[in-house]
């Protein structure tokens, strides 16, 4: 794996972490190449809009950041890239906590740069 296409794979995934945790969800729509496949419990489905929304997650369990990512780039190709993001913690205002969780990420190189295009993940509540 060349440093400089893990660089971009990390730059690319911590974009999407920008937008996600602002709630701004052009900026996430900008970091994926539709549709994007979403692996969830025991099914595939294929989307035309991103599978979670940062503005629920606020609404509904009082979400507002989350910390302690660990990150690895675990494969490049050429086009292909795989990234694990593994026991983030995410937090209400007062830093309790409401749930972990863990994520693997494929992207795929685009004339734009590396784009998520399939996602799948594993939400633990606290």
């Amino acid at each position: 794996m060349k440093k400089n296409e893990r660089a971009e794979v990390i730059a690319a995934y911590n974009k999407y972490l920008k937008a996600f945790i602002g709630n701004d969800i052009e900026g996430i729509n900008a970091c994926v190449q539709f549709p994007v496949a979403y692996i969830g419990d025991g099914k595939v489905s294929m989307l035309d809009e991103f599978p979670v929304k940062p503005a629920e997650l606020k609404a509904v369990k009082g979400w507002v950041t989350t910390d302690s990512f660990e990150m690895d780039v675990v494969a490049v190709a050429e086009n292909k890239a795989h990234l694990l993001m593994r026991n983030c913690r995410r937090l209400r205002e007062d830093s309790s906590l409401i749930e972990e969780a863990s994520a693997f990420y494929a992207y795929t190189k685009t004339p734009n740069g590396w784009k998520i295009y399939a996602l799948s993940d594993i939400v633990i509540p606290a």
